[in-house]
């Protein structure tokens, strides 16, 4: 049985950073939106989010060390079968009492309730009292990829939720304007549900930024490669310059050279706070084919100046 950690890659010491990195790098390559129909990719994606929801929160994360893959799967499950002790655990778990489960389903051990002897586990005996009145429901990690102009200019998505017990549910999500990479928008009341008639946990969705075939991207800097005529390059002139916004006009010099770079202040990706990244337009220079005998003369007389 593959661990949580094997799930996302990574080591067992892996830092919260490197938690986060590996999750994003699997969770652009298995999302739905990119692999529709594939029920592997799917499933997949299924398991790095309900890995990263665990890994990603601190206080879970040492809960699940402390138990171990199998204990955590099987308290997910309401405990393990009969006649196998806590978590999995043999030998009758603790303090020699046995595993037992009441007519309505609700497991318990030696008499106590599950959700009262995790809480003594994991949280002292405060929590495990907490645990017998309502509970707010825990929050839930989902990611949502947009495209990077989106970020920018701000959108609207449409997203469906399936909630056991509950239809399909669809909502919609405000992509704001000047959103960064890894933020997360929160739909309150849309988590997991509250225990003992608590309220709902609220639904974290973390934005990924779709790769674009027009730009290379360096962290919030954005490369464009721009085609200019070899007259242009050579007498200088205006080009059109492809950006997140749409295209904009820039004024090349005479005697610009192939693989030359042009910034444009603040035209890349937002950064935190109201700052945006640059985008560089660079300079690949087109030479005309099929020239005629006067445009091969033109050349010729062009190469006095080489």
């Amino acid at each position: 049985m593959a661990d949580f950690y094997d799930i996302l890659g990574v080591r067992s010491k892996a830092s919260q950073k490197e938690l986060k990195s590996a999750y994003r790098k699997l969770a652009r390559k298995l999302h739905p939106d990119h692999n529709p129909g594939d029920k592997r990719a799917e499933d997949r994606f299924k398991k790095v989010s309900e890995a990263y929801d665990v890994l990603g929160d601190k206080k879970k994360r040492e809960q699940y060390d402390l138990v171990g893959h199998r204990a955590w799967k099987a308290g997910a499950k309401q405990g393990p079968p009969p006649g196998s002790g806590f978590g999995g655990f043999p030998g009758g778990g603790f303090g020699g009492g046995g595993w037992s489960q009441s007519s309505s389903g609700q497991g318990g051990f030696g008499g106590a309730n599950l959700e009262d002897l995790l809480g003594g586990l994991f949280g002292g005996g405060r929590r495990a009292r907490r645990r017998t009145g309502p509970m707010r429901g825990e929050d839930s990690l989902a990611s949502m990829s947009i495209p990077m102009a989106d970020a920018v200019q701000g959108a609207k998505r449409t997203i469906t939720l399936s909630q056991p017990g509950a239809g399909p549910e669809s909502l919609t999500v405000t992509i704001p304007k000047g959103i960064v990479e890894g933020q997360k928008i929160r739909l309150a009341g849309k988590g997991h549900p509250g225990l003992a008639g608590g309220p709902s946990g609220d639904l974290l969705i973390e934005i990924l930024f779709e790769s674009d075939e027009r730009f290379e991207r360096t962290g919030e800097d954005l490369t464009v490669e721009v085609r200019v005529p070899f007259s242009t390059a050579a007498l200088g002139g205006s080009i059109q310059v492809p950006t997140l916004e749409g295209s904009v006009e820039l004024t090349v010099p005479a005697g610009t050279q192939g693989g030359q770079r042009f910034r444009l202040a603040a035209k890349g990706l937002p950064k935190r706070g109201s700052a945006r990244g640059d985008l560089f337009a660079r300079v690949r220079i087109v030479v005309p084919r099929g020239l005629d005998e006067k445009g091969s003369e033109a050349v010729e007389l062009l190469k006095r100046f080489e």
